[in-house]
């Protein structure tokens, strides 16, 4: 991932579960509603190319699709990551493999990576520059000195009254002094993102005794063949990857996933009074979508509790999660 459309935004591996061997959906009776043409189903498909959040659970397919999977039987899960902030976080990493007595508790280690995270996007156009110029995450030996103070000055420059970046701040320039950031070096130059595999092979070892579908994707199928967890001494193989033309829950799981993506960059875009406002306009239609979204998550959630993983700034986390309650509440 280096694409400038993707840096901010979320990857997100998600999909349908259900117990069992068969699934105890009708999905005929999906299809045979859609009346959907096409080989496949696919989020835009349904929503229209481009449609953000709200112009898609304002179209008839969306409302269609939503209100046959909260009665299918199915399960819905997903693992988001954050590319920016996931991109980001060595660098938090780094300072206390150095300065070790300063990683005190995971909140303060959460609070530095947020800080960070809030500014990085904050100053985009000028943090990337700086990246690309060390060939950042995968900075020489020679050259980490220079990169810390840049970015430290940088910081300096906007003199924010943030305890955790000025802290953040301030170990990042003892790490340049000593010339040591242990995680960006020996990466791929210029790569922010190189692979999603961990996301893949993590819902297989945590979930190991399920069977694990993944549309087909060359990369993603490569990574997977050097998995390095085992189960009585054999390599988990509870995976295959099939062609989404040929599998129906699959494109189910598609536009699943689309409607999160759209739905998680309004949340990012959005505060409680943005959202409030937005809420008196919508439909009857619209407000169902709402809710059914919120109850998918809650029954996934309930089930278990990784179903729903979040690879970001805990503040992200939180102000989606703030969002979504809202939402439900008012609709």
């Amino acid at each position: 991932m280096n694409a400038a459309e993707g840096i901010a935004n979320d990857f997100i591996l998600g999909g349908v579960l259900f117990n069992g061997n068969t699934p105890p959906c009708n999905l005929d009776s999906l299809y045979d509603e859609l009346k959907i043409k096409a080989p496949e189903i696919k989020f835009r498909t349904l929503a229209g190319r481009g449609a953000d959040f709200w112009t898609a659970i304002g179209k008839k397919p969306i409302q269609q699709f939503l209100t046959w999977l909260v009665s299918s039987g199915l399960y819905v899960h997903y693992a988001t990551l954050n590319n920016m902030y996931y991109s980001t976080v060595d660098i938090v990493d780094s300072l206390f493999v150095t300065q070790p007595q300063f990683n005190f508790v995971p909140e303060w280690l959460q609070a530095l990576k947020a800080s960070l995270h809030r500014f990085v996007v904050a100053h985009l156009d000028e943090i990337l520059p700086i990246f690309y110029r060390y060939d950042y995450p995968s900075i020489v030996k020679a050259d980490i000195k220079d990169f810390c103070y840049e970015l430290s000055d940088l910081i300096q420059s906007y003199d924010d009254d943030d305890f955790y970046l000025e802290n953040f701040r301030q170990l990042l320039k003892d790490n340049g002094r000593r010339g040591e950031l242990f995680f960006i070096e020996d990466n791929t130059p210029g790569l922010l993102v190189e692979e999603y595999s961990g996301l893949r092979t993590g819902r297989c070892a945590l979930y190991k005794d399920s069977m694990h579908y993944f549309d087909e994707e060359a990369e993603a199928e490569s990574s997977l063949e050097v998995m390095p967890f085992t189960m009585n001494g054999r390599k988990l193989d509870n995976y295959k990857f099939i062609d989404s033309k040929t599998e129906r829950l699959t494109q189910v799981s598609d536009v699943w996933v689309g409607l999160l993506g759209k739905l998680f960059f309004i949340l990012d875009e959005s505060t409680p009074d943005s959202i409030k406002i937005k809420l008196e306009s919508l439909t009857e239609e619209q407000r169902k979508c709402v809710r059914i979204i919120n109850s998918l998550i809650d029954s996934a959630e309930s089930l278990h509790r990784a179903l729903i993983q979040n690879v970001n700034s805990i503040e992200m986390v939180q102000q989606r999660g703030s969002l979504l309650a809202l939402m439900d509440e008012l609709v």
